[in-house]
């Protein structure tokens, strides 16, 4: 018989007493708590759920009742067993980050597990602007700020200048942050410049500020509406230590809340178009003028073209807006218009500044003085509210004819000889033909040459004028191909610029359009409709890639603020580089596709 010894019963006492008490240590003791009491409509809010003696058992928890007024935008759990002096203890714990669906006093539902229920829990949701003096130093750390800058009356398809501040408390620390496009019905909108960083004090609070500054055209209507924009961040929070201050349990829970803000709405005012505008298109800007690059020719010959260079710029217009310049042909000449150059620059960070470059050439048919009728252009004065007319005064060219060259005159030599007589030399007669009277062989021979030298000259003459009319139908045809070359180049430095200034400001819609254009311009009989059917005209796979994520940048909220338009335009450029110089290798000059690339 063996004998139990004393340490050996203490073990065997303690084992049965773990597997007696373990039935008890399955009962599920159920905490739950908010990391706020008071929250915006814009903001979230963890919800912390902690399971005491769950063990494993517990898969998930049900949350159909909390999502009938909160949104849940992401979970987690972590598990936890302890062993202290024996005793065993298990635990799980669910975080929740969640959202609430309206404003008012809201209620978290209790949750059952285990046979156990949690308590319930209030939230109260309050509107956008919540009173800072309810919960301080939460509700202020963010603001969002969108205010007109009206030094001119908002006149409808003129500039108006937006101003988008956001203000962060400097002790905030965030990460992933994203601040929302204004999105403007019947309206153009354009980023002026780049963003402005610096600090302010505002009620007692030192805040860190970016500022950006929008142009708004307006197309239509009486008034422009920018609806509220929305900004949002993940703050990294420290010293929230979770339950019981266990730093290891933090690492799991501590991520940090979701913080939401949105701006108020801002409504503007259009002015109406003025009764005293009498201009066919209306135009209101800043300024405008129309100038004319210098040339040095004063004078030309019939067939040589006059190239003119003639610029209008415009400040707060987009090169869209700019007319076509209705230039007339004086009589007796030929014009010849190029594509013109489009772009819209930003001056001083907040203006815009419209170009519009055109490109002509006349042609004189025929000698004389001819007049180019002067160019004006009706426009709106918003600084000074008045009409204006912006004049190129009429130029005035002299045209002179050709000069071909004359034909050689050939003339007779008559060889002296000395007369014996006098010692003089004198002119020796030729000898006559015996039976032929002198007067009639002389008369017979000078008609002979002259009808012979009026036929040299004849065929002389009609060699001369074939000539000239195949040069000049050359030159036409010369001309008109480097019309037709400076068009394509034009056209492919503004598709080049708009393409690569679009992904720059990671503007997908604006990227579009400029890929678009492009399209349109080397393919003007069957113009691509969308970005699916350029990528198959260029027989490039990897472009039908690009152009699928910049339509999901498009239709996809998610997608346009990640938009990364840099990132576009390195592979976008680098792929339509490496396909045109395919193309290039097996096609003439003339009929290679306009680069997309720089």
């Amino acid at each position: 018989m063996k004998i139990i010894t004393p340490i050996r019963f203490r073990i065997i006492t303690g084992l049965l007493l773990l597997i007696f008490l373990l039935p008890l240590t399955c009962r599920a003791e159920i905490k739950v708590r908010l990391d706020r009491d008071v929250i915006g409509i814009d903001e979230t809010v963890r919800l912390f759920i902690e399971a005491d003696g769950a063990r494993n058992s517990i898969s998930d928890i049900d949350t159909s009742a909390l999502e009938k007024d909160f949104s849940i935008l992401s979970r987690s759990s972590s598990s936890n067993f302890k062993i202290i002096n024996g005793s065993t203890n298990f635990s799980k714990t669910w975080t929740l980050e969640i959202e609430p669906k309206r404003v008012g006093k809201l209620t978290i539902p209790p949750f059952s597990i285990g046979g156990e229920q949690s308590q319930a829990l209030s939230l109260k949701v309050t509107d956008s602007t919540p009173d800072p003096a309810l919960n301080q130093g939460k509700l202020r750390d963010i603001i969002l700020e969108v205010t007109p800058e009206m030094d001119t009356p908002a006149y409808l398809q003129g500039q108006i200048t937006i101003t988008v501040k956001l203000f962060l408390n400097q002790r905030l620390r965030i990460t992933d942050a994203s601040l929302e496009e204004p999105k403007i019905e019947h309206a153009i909108v354009k980023k002026l410049g780049n963003d402005h960083n610096y600090k302010v004090n505002k009620g007692g609070i030192s805040y860190q500020v970016i500022e950006r500054k929008y142009a708004i055209i307006a197309e239509e209507g009486k008034q422009v509406t920018v609806p509220p924009l929305h900004f949002q961040a993940t703050s990294l929070e420290s010293g929230n230590r979770g339950f019981g201050g266990d730093p290891f349990f933090d690492r799991f829970v501590n991520r940090g809340r979701r913080l939401r803000v949105k701006s108020q709405k801002l409504t503007i005012a259009l002015t109406p178009i003025p009764k005293e505008f009498n201009g066919k298109i209306w135009l209101p800007a800043r300024k405008l003028a129309i100038i004319e690059d210098k040339s040095d020719k004063k004078e030309l010959k019939v067939g040589e073209p006059l190239t003119r260079v003639i610029q209008v710029e415009a400040l707060g217009l987009t090169a869209e807006q700019l007319p076509e310049l209705k230039i007339e042909t004086p009589p007796g000449g030929k014009l010849y218009l190029d594509q013109p150059e489009l772009k819209t620059q930003v001056d001083k960070g907040e203006i815009l500044h419209a170009v519009r470059r055109q490109s002509l050439a006349f042609i004189p048919s025929r000698p004389g003085t001819f007049t180019l009728p002067a160019i004006k252009i009706k426009w709106w004065d918003v600084v000074n509210n008045r009409q204006q007319v912006a004049t190129l005064p009429e130029k005035k060219i002299s045209v002179i004819a050709g000069k071909p060259a004359a034909p050689a005159a050939t003339t007779a030599t008559v060889p002296e000889t000395a007369n014996p007589e006098t010692g003089k030399n004198s002119a020796a007669k030729p000898e006559l033909n015996k039976g032929v009277p002198e007067t009639v062989k002389t008369e017979t021979e000078s008609s002979q040459t002259t009808i012979i030298w009026q036929g040299i000259s004849a065929v002389l003459l009609l060699l001369w004028l074939f000539t000239l009319f195949f040069w000049y139908r050359s030159l036409k045809r010369q001309e008109s191909r480097n019309f037709k070359d400076k068009a394509i180049s034009a056209r492919a430095n503004a598709s080049r610029d708009q393409i690569k200034k679009a992904c720059l400001n990671h503007d997908p819609r604006a990227l579009q359009q400029a890929i678009l254009d492009w399209a349109a311009a080397t393919w003007p009989k069957e113009a691509p409709a969308n970005l699916e059917t350029v990528a198959k005209k260029l027989e490039n796979p990897a472009l039908k890639t690009i152009f699928k994520r910049i339509e999901e940048a498009l239709y996809s909220p998610v997608s346009s603020s990640t938009f990364d338009g840099e990132q576009v335009w390195s592979e976008l450029a680098d792929q339509l580089k490496a396909k045109l110089s395919d193309k290039s290798a097996n096609r003439p000059d003339k009929d290679r596709l306009p680069p997309l690339y720089r």
